[in-house]
C-alpha cells in the first residue's frame, strides 16, 4: 500500500488551491529543502497524483474534474442504472448519508417513492429531491456553499454530519485504485466522506467502470472499507478480490 507522508498531504493541498507550484516556492512554504521537495514530487508522481513539470509540479490534467453539471452528463446512462439498483437495496424507514457525487444525486431522485427515510446530507440536490416527501426527514449540513455543486464543505459541515449515526453512507467516488483505495480529486470532499465513515453502519459505494484504476489525488478508504460497491460492470480482479465479490453488483 502506497502511503503518503504528511508533507507529502500538505504538496496536495497547496495543488489543490493553485493547481501548479514551483519546488522553490513549496520548499519555502514548508520550510524545508528544494531536494526534499523533489524527493517528494517524485513520490508522488511515480503513484500518478502529480506530474512534474520544469521547476516544479502540478495535477495531473487527467484529475482536474470538469465543472459539477458537466460531471453529471459523463457516463449517464451507467450512473443512472446505478443509481435505480442502489435504491432497491435501501429500505423504508431508513437512515441514510448521502453525499454530493453525481452518481448519489441521481440514487437521491431514485428514492422517489420511498417513505420515512431519515437523510444526512452536505448536498443541496439531495436534499431538494428528498424533503418534505413521503415524511422523509432531511438534515442538511451547514458552513460554507461552493457555487460550482451547491455543497456544502469544511470543519462546520463535517463537525454537523458527526453528529448522526447512520445505517449506510451511500458516496461516489473519484476513482478506485488497487494500490491506492478509494479516491477523490477534492481534498474538501474526502475529508468530508473520511470523517462521516465511523460513523455509519455500511458504507456503499456507487461509481461507474471508468473510475476502476484510474489515478487520484486524495485518499478516502482502503478498499477493503467498502461493504457494498454497485456498478455497471465488473471490476478487475486486484480490485474485485480486495472488496470481495459477494460484495459487488452490477446493473443491467
Amino acid at each position: 500500500m502506497i502511503k503518503q507522508s504528511k508533507r507529502q498531504l500538505e504538496i496536495m493541498k497547496v495543488l489543490q488551491v493553485r493547481k501548479s507550484c514551483s519546488v522553490i516556492e513549496l520548499a519555502s512554504q514548508l520550510d524545508v529543502s528544494d531536494e526534499t521537495i523533489r524527493r517528494d514530487i517524485r513520490h508522488l508522481a511515480s503513484t500518478g497524483a502529480v506530474e512534474k513539470i520544469h521547476g516544479g509540479v502540478m495535477l495531473p490534467h487527467s484529475s482536474l474534474e470538469p465543472p459539477f453539471l458537466s460531471r453529471l452528463q459523463e457516463q449517464r446512462d451507467e450512473k443512472l442504472k446505478i443509481a435505480k439498483l442502489a435504491a432497491t437495496v435501501i429500505q423504508d424507514g431508513e437512515t441514510l448519508l448521502i453525499d454530493n457525487g453525481s452518481t448519489s444525486c441521481y440514487f437521491a431522485k431514485e428514492l422517489i417513492s420511498h417513505r420515512n427515510l431519515t437523510v444526512v446530507t452536505n448536498s443541496t440536490e439531495v436534499a431538494r429531491e428528498l424533503c418534505s416527501r413521503n415524511y422523509n426527514r432531511v438534515f442538511m449540513a451547514g458552513g460554507e456553499i461552493r457555487s460550482d455543486d451547491s455543497a456544502a464543505y469544511g470543519p462546520t459541515a463535517i463537525e454537523f454530519a458527526r453528529q448522526f449515526t447512520t445505517q449506510c453512507a451511500i458516496m461516489s467516488m473519484g476513482a478506485l485504485h488497487a494500490e491506492q483505495g478509494c479516491l477523490d480529486f477534492d481534498l474538501a470532499e474526502a475529508e468530508f466522506k473520511r470523517a462521516v465513515l465511523p460513523h455509519t453502519s455500511k458504507l456503499i459505494v456507487v461509481s461507474d467502470h471508468t473510475k476502476f484504476g484510474k489515478p487520484g489525488v486524495v485518499k478516502v478508504c482502503d478498499l477493503s472499507r467498502v461493504d457494498l460497491l454497485l456498478t455497471d460492470q465488473m471490476p478487475p480482479d486486484e480490485i474485485a478480490d480486495q472488496i470481495g465479490p459477494d460484495k459487488i453488483m452490477v446493473a443491467s
